[in-house]
C-alpha cells in the first residue's frame, strides 16, 4: 500500500488509515503526511519532500536549464569575438 501524501511505501502492520464520511479512504505512513493533508490541506505533488513534489521539482530543474533569448545573444557575440581573433 501506499501513502496517499507522499506515495512512500507503507510496510505491511504500519502506517494509519483514515476514512471520511462519504467512504473515501486515505492511507498515511506518519503523522506528518496526515497533518499536511488532513489538517492543513496541502497536496503532496506540492510539497518538496515527498516522492511525488521530487518529481515534479525535478523536472523543473530541467527546464530552468534553458537559455534566455538574451543568453543565446551573449553567447552568440562571444563566439564571434572568438572567430574573429583567429
Amino acid at each position: 500500500m501506499h501513502c496517499t501524501f507522499c506515495n512512500n511505501q507503507i510496510p505491511k502492520g504500519t502506517g494509519e488509515l483514515y476514512v471520511l464520511h462519504d467512504g473515501t479512504v486515505f492511507a498515511f505512513c506518519s503523522g506528518k503526511c496526515k497533518k499536511n493533508h488532513v489538517k492543513l490541506k496541502r497536496e503532496g505533488r506540492l510539497v518538496r519532500w515527498t516522492n511525488k513534489g521530487l518529481v515534479l521539482s525535478s523536472e523543473k530543474k530541467e527546464e530552468e536549464k534553458k537559455d534566455s533569448a538574451l543568453a543565446k545573444e551573449i553567447e552568440k557575440k562571444i563566439a564571434e569575438k572568438k572567430e574573429a581573433k583567429k
